[in-house]
């Protein structure tokens, strides 16, 4: 069985850790003795490598030396850390070909940390990022397959990390390890700014009928970012917007195909966008080329002010540490516009980005990761404006998703 620090056994075959982690969140013979009836739950990341034609190194050598894969069949592996006494953090599972999935029954803290400091520093690996749109669709999905008397959870936040109307000496804070800032009022330098935060947890039916009354109200609920789908029984498979998802049903293999339907999405609308928008240039005949590709485009509602933008560019664009993940260079073109000599840090792929108070505005040579996008828009509207409209050349972001999503029928 599991320690009770969280790390799996040390099976030697798929069989084995199937069996064990199906009956994972069900108490022991001991623990129902005890008294110790303390929930336990198996955390999931969905990360992200490249597209099958992109030269990647095999999944064995995508992580640092400290971490081992052992190979238990031909997509399944069992992970082991050197930094961890050289026990089994995890489990890695190949469901998609770009797509692999780390299981693990770490405490969340743990876990938050192990994949921050091996999947955020690599640049061969990202997360899953699980844009508003994305996270809508499939709301729409469960209300499809979901019995109105079913509870069903949904989290919305908005923190406009950028603004600066009160600022007042925080130039200073900045993201840690490319965490989220500091809720703590020292961290921020006593500085108000705008943050909403809402968790409703609620019967399926009445979320129907007021839901849509919500969300034309206040703004900040257009920044989805839970969702859990709700199990065959009881519970649900809790995702959410950085592509961690957490089991709350009493079923593994249940949850890992909830989680494979998420991929199976998510894969699809990263591919349209990059079929879409991949610039690149033809020869036609010896005198002249032709272009194909388009601009991804996400216009703000309302203009940022010359601070808040200033911000942004600083603390989003121009620091290591952002959530963003993206570097370069940028050149000033007047007080509200700049543009960047861009490298996403997951693939170091170049791209060009035009940032104004409007709009951004980005240009994605072929062989740049499509997740580029999904990071972008979830981000933008988690810390700057919940209420984008995005753009994939003249194809609202939202068409493509729910077209990928009819596309799986």
């Amino acid at each position: 069985m599991a320690t009770d620090s969280g790390y799996l056994p040390r099976l030697q075959s798929r069989e084995a850790f199937v069996d064990h982690l199906e009956g994972y969140t069900e108490p022991t013979v001991a623990e129902l003795r005890d008294g110790r009836l303390t929930r336990k739950l198996l955390k999931t990341y969905m990360l992200e490598t490249a597209r099958h034609d992109h030269a990647t190194p095999a999944l064995t050598a995508l992580f640092p030396p400290h971490v081992q894969l052992h190979r238990l069949d031909d997509t399944l592996y069992r992970v082991e850390d050197a930094t961890h006494e050289g026990r089994v953090v995890g489990l890695l599972e190949s469901l998609e070909e770009r797509h692999p999935v780390f299981y693990t029954t770490l405490a969340a803290d743990d876990s938050n940390k192990w994949v921050r400091q091996v999947v955020d520093r690599n640049p061969w690996l990202d997360r899953l990022w699980l844009s508003s749109p994305i996270l809508f669709e499939l709301w729409k999905y469960v209300q499809r397959t979901t019995p109105a008397h079913r509870y069903v959870r949904l989290g919305f936040e908005h923190e406009a990390w950028y603004e600066t109307a009160s600022d007042l000496g925080d130039t200073d804070a900045a993201e840690v390890d490319g965490e989220e800032p500091a809720d703590d009022e020292a961290a921020q330098g006593f500085v108000e700014r705008r943050r909403s935060k809402v968790a409703l947890t609620e019967r399926l039916g009445v979320l129907q009928e007021k839901l849509p009354h919500f969300l034309t109200l206040y703004d900040p609920m257009h920044s989805l970012v839970q969702l859990q789908i709700p199990s065959g029984s009881r519970g649900g498979h809790l995702l959410y917007h950085d592509g961690h998802a957490t089991n709350r049903s009493d079923s593994f293999v249940e949850h890992r195909a909830a989680v494979a339907q998420v991929l199976g999405l998510y894969r699809r609308i990263t591919e349209h966008s990059e079929d879409q928008l991949w610039v690149d240039t033809t020869e036609v005949g010896e005198d002249g080329f032709t272009v194909k590709g388009a601009p991804v485009t996400i216009q703000f509602r309302q203009p940022l002010s010359e601070a808040t933008f200033n911000r942004f560019v600083d603390l989003g664009l121009e620091r290591r540490t952002s959530r963003f993940r993206i570097g370069g260079y940028v050149t000033r073109r007047g007080p509200t516009k700049v543009h960047v000599a861009a490298i996403d840090r997951h693939l170091w792929q170049p791209f060009l980005l035009e940032v104004t108070s409007k709009q951004l505005v980005a240009v994605l040579p072929r062989g740049t990761c499509g997740n580029t996008i999904h990071r972008l828009v979830t981000n933008v509207q988690r810390l700057l404006d919940p209420s984008v409209d995005v753009w994939l050349g003249n194809e609202r972001y939202e068409t493509a998703v729910e077209n990928s999503m009819l596309a799986a029928a």
